[in-house]
């Protein structure tokens, strides 16, 4: 764009191609809500009630008496779609408008957080190219938690930031609100929010530190009480975040499939990077895990029989050897394409399953500009933040690795590559002015 410099869309902030620029920004930032709200409603969630999609929504449907897969899956989403379906008393049109705002949400908390960093302009090209990322699009068509948990880590990345600024107590009240529900969302958002919590706390009094610390305590806790019941009641034991024993015994077992028998019922799971090719179309390369494992669990005993059936598969050995293992973890993060939203029946599935080739330069080119630039605290968030999540997802055992756990990552790494690049392009043209 015409104009364009280190600090913003123009020379300065009073010139024509700066306002004409900046219009143009706002024009496509709409059009991006617009589109985002728009095709909710056009290829909608209540359309693909299927896999886990299914079961999700299921789980809303039986909140207040949860089935098996109810207890294990988290709880925050759940409770939304329940509140969602109270709410608009089960109108198709009002879970569809409810589904949208979460959708919208997502680049405008964005916009929020990345004006706290850098110029007007370039929040708003961070904000729209996030808005139209097709990873961060198409998933809100299907009743998935990471929706909910994506648009509440953006607002909790705002917030920390705001707080950050201002250290005041509202704000980092608000911020521990919205990191817990995201943490109750999925468990992939506690070390994020650990870490905000840590970068708020770092600059604060004892007093306003040991506040922080009791309101984050009360607000987890008290999130739990409710969270801890609705595991127990099927599974007869407390797992607020939701059970990973499942996802456990399937990562240590080396299976294609793991089938689970329990008195009178029994179900089976097949994660979906079991079936694609992540190199596709230059290798064929594909998991090589074989097989079913079978474990019989007794939910009436607890956490006994989970634990004794992955305690059986340490004793026996993987069916996968430990390099393949860790090898597939790799390459499945770092190429695989994001299930269900990659249903390249529409066009939007088509281009997120084309552009997961752009995440791993992305990832480089984030790390290489952190080193280069070292930012403060403050301005390293967003990238810190993106590439600590990365790096735990490249190091855990604890699930079979699939494109769409990247997720939470993928809007951090594109927002920190906006602030990075403006800081770097800043230094540069300061250098040039003092060179001249």
């Amino acid at each position: 764009m015409a104009g364009m410099s280190a600090t913003g869309f123009g020379p300065d902030g009073a010139s024509d191609n700066h306002r004409y620029g900046l219009a143009a920004l706002w024009l496509a930032f709409a059009a991006c809500l617009a589109t985002r709200c728009w095709y909710v409603f056009y290829n909608g969630p209540l359309d693909h009630l299927f896999s886990d999609p299914g079961r999700h929504w299921e789980n809303g449907l039986f909140f207040r008496s949860p089935r098996f897969m109810g207890s294990i899956d988290p709880y925050a989403y759940q409770l939304w779609l329940y509140a969602l379906r109270r709410l608009v008393e089960d109108s198709t049109f009002g879970v569809l408008a409810g589904t949208a705002v979460l959708s919208m949400a997502l680049p405008v908390f964005w916009l929020c957080a990345l004006r706290e960093l850098v110029p007007l302009a370039w929040a708003l090209a961070g904000a729209i190219v996030i808005g139209f990322v097709p990873s961060l699009f198409m998933i809100y068509v299907y009743f998935m938690n990471d929706t909910l948990m994506l648009s509440l880590s953006a607002c909790g990345i705002w917030l920390a930031l705001r707080a950050m600024r201002t250290h005041d107590l509202p704000t980092m009240a608000a911020l521990v609100l919205v990191w817990t529900v995201a943490a109750y969302t999925r468990l992939i958002a506690l070390p994020l929010a650990a870490l905000c919590f840590v970068a708020v706390a770092l600059p604060l009094t004892w007093r306003k530190r040991a506040l922080l610390a009791a309101a984050i305590g009360v607000s987890f806790g008290a999130l739990a009480v409710p969270a801890c019941s609705h595991s127990s009641w099927n599974l007869h034991y407390c797992a607020p975040f939701g059970s990973g024993y499942l996802n456990e015994a399937y990562r240590a077992s080396g299976a294609r499939t793991i089938k689970i028998l329990g008195p009178g019922d029994e179900w089976t799971y097949t994660s979906p990077s079991m079936f694609s090719e992540p190199f596709e179309p230059f290798s064929d390369w594909h998991s090589q895990r074989i097989g079913i494992k079978r474990i019989t669990i007794d939910v009436q005993k607890g956490r006994e029989d989970w634990q004794a059936a992955i305690d059986q598969i340490a004793l026996g050995g993987s069916l996968l050897p430990a390099l393949a293992d860790r090898t597939e973890n790799a390459v499945l993060l770092l190429f695989d394409s994001s299930w269900p939203d990659n249903n390249r029946e529409y066009l939007w599935g088509r281009l997120n399953h084309w552009t997961r080739w752009l995440w791993l330069p992305l990832i480089l080119g984030v790390g290489v500009l952190l080193a280069k630039t070292r930012p403060p605290l403050r301005e390293g968030l967003i990238p810190i933040a993106g590439l600590v999540l990365i790096g735990l997802l490249l190091v855990q055992t604890s699930g079979v690795m699939e494109g769409r756990y990247r997720k939470p990552a993928e809007p951090l790494l594109i927002a920190g590559a906006f602030v990075l690049l403006h800081r770097f392009l800043a230094a540069r043209a300061r250098t040039a002015e003092l060179r001249g």
